[in-house]
């Protein structure tokens, strides 16, 4: 039977998950715990390796009516000199469309309103994930052996024996699927309750002996060997974000332009860093991050601000300036509390093991990449890209090609996981030391590097464009051809390489 997913909270890669199954033709739900889709505030960057994907996902008018595009990054410091810049003028004609930037909310809203209302459930907090893997077909018959809908549920007592993974919700609901998904708040993995382990039949153990992949191993929350560990020291960084209500280009004329315009501040006196950046509407996102060392020691900051923005926003200077004019201070009187959040990072927090085959976290669930310059959003959506992919090449909903495809899954994230992972590390560590000599490299790294090495950089990362290869592919016009691992679909029509009248101003607006 064609597989079933449970997908558990709402957060960037689950919900862009649900919609790549939803156009995949996968039977899905997504069980949200709270009555509404939590809002994360803050803005995203949404940078050329995303948008074919977004577009193939008929997201294109959206995008183009909630974002602005990006053209550079101003990096700044304390008192408001410039530093240097991160230019992105040049990735409409080389990766055929703009970095755009927007709302995490907004993007969330956009994603849901593509979904059918009865594949999301609000009110849904999970008690119970008991996976009963009994059968490697995994099949889900009532008592008069048909084969029901993921969205069917009803009382425990009144469920019969089913197979696979059975979540068990607060309001006494119980819903059945082959596999769940959990993002970065469902804290799936410690609600998962192994009863039994399945028992293989021959054409499966060959079947999957043949994709080269073992038939016992665990599967892991996410990539986790480029997390290099510091034995001397523990860092937390606490970002606390929001979006502000619309304001008055009289006030501050930047948010007169038609492109975003972010800037970074760096203080090498203090352990705060704060970027602001101008969105559609005439608001403003921004953020503060408070950095907090520890010795090897030590377990939490003392301070315990958890997560808990307040205790960040009281710690703001009044002399804090804006980068885009003003005060910070002003900013977050000019933010509701509705419109403000907290989270923190830790580098050296352990990713949990899942003891069930059938039970993945996802996107930030599963990894620890600094949120500098839309990494973690980039690497979300290609997760939930990579995820649907396999359940779509699923050759049946037997356990050992469950495990097969998750397998196959991280092997497709893993080395890129890894990447953006040590990428956002070094770029972090190289703006925000407070060394000298670091300071001097940072200046000579960022101003003096020669235009062709990061061309050439850039050309190697953003050349990885990737497609669903279960709808139609969308015209790439970038000078820079997306690589052959972009092309799991099929050659990307280009058009003879022609650039096309069009599209360029469509993806500029």
């Amino acid at each position: 039977m064609p597989i079933k997913v449970l997908i558990v909270g709402t957060d960037v890669a689950t919900l862009t998950l649900a919609l790549v199954l939803e156009q995949a033709g996968i039977d899905y739900l997504v069980l949200e715990p709270h009555e509404s889709v939590p809002v994360v505030a803050g803005g995203i960057t949404l940078h050329p390796t995303v948008l074919p994907l977004l577009e193939q996902l008929a997201l294109k008018d959206d995008l183009l009516f909630f974002s602005q595009p990006l053209e550079h990054v101003d990096i700044l410091d304390a008192n408001m000199d410039y530093i240097s810049s991160h230019d992105y003028s040049q990735w409409q004609t080389r990766y055929g469309s703009w970095t755009r930037f927007m709302s995490r909310p907004e993007y969330c809203d956009m994603v849901l309103n593509k979904l059918p209302e009865s594949k999301v459930l609000f009110n849904k907090k999970i008690l119970r994930i008991s996976t009963l893997e009994g059968s490697e077909t995994g099949t889900f018959n009532d008592e008069h052996g048909r084969q029901d809908s993921i969205l069917d549920s009803d009382d425990l007592e009144k469920q019969p024996p089913q197979l696979g993974v059975v979540c068990t919700c607060a309001d006494g609901s119980v819903y059945s699927a082959h596999v769940v998904v959990g993002d970065v708040d469902s804290r799936i993995e410690r609600k998962v309750d192994v009863t039994q382990q399945p028992q293989q039949t021959p054409q499966s153990i060959m079947r999957h002996r043949r994709s080269g992949t073992g038939s016992g191993s665990s599967m892991i929350s996410g990539g986790v060997s480029g997390d290099r560990k510091d034995s001397s020291s523990r860092e937390f960084q606490y970002f606390v974000s929001g979006i502000t209500e619309p304001l008055d280009p009289q006030r501050i004329p930047l948010l007169r332009e038609d492109t975003t315009q972010l800037r970074l501040a760096i203080d090498a006196k203090s352990s705060f860093s704060w970027w602001a950046a101008t969105m559609v509407d005439n608001r403003i996102a921004w953020q503060v991050t408070k950095r907090v060392s520890l010795s090897e020691k030590s377990s939490l900051p003392e301070d315990g601000m958890g997560d808990d923005p307040n205790r960040i926003l009281h710690q703001i200077s009044p002399s804090m300036m804006c980068p885009l004019g003003g005060t910070m201070a002003q900013l977050v009187l000019w933010t509701s509390r509705f419109q403000t959040s907290c989270k923190r990072w830790d580098d050296q927090r352990v990713l949990s093991k899942i003891s069930s085959s059938r039970v993945l976290l996802l996107g930030e669930a599963c990894r620890k990449v600094i949120p500098l310059f839309g990494q973690a959003v980039d690497e979300s959506i290609l997760d939930a890209l990579a995820l649907g992919e396999a359940l779509f090449n699923l050759p049946s909903t037997e356990l050992c090609d469950i495990k097969t495809a998750f397998e196959l899954y991280h092997k497709e994230r893993g080395s890129k996981r890894d990447a953006a992972i040590a990428e956002a590390r070094d770029l972090d560590q190289l703006l925000h030391s407070k060394r000298c000599l670091r300071s001097l490299y940072r200046s000579v790294l960022l101003n003096y590097t020669p235009k062709y090495i990061t061309d050439k950089k850039n050309d190697a990362k953003y050349a990885y464009r990737p497609q669903a290869s279960f709808l139609s592919l969308v015209p790439d016009y970038g000078t820079v051809p997306p690589n052959k691992e972009s092309l799991a679909g099929g050659n990307v029509t280009r058009d003879g390489g022609r650039r096309i009248p069009g599209r360029e101003k469509n993806w500029a607006s």
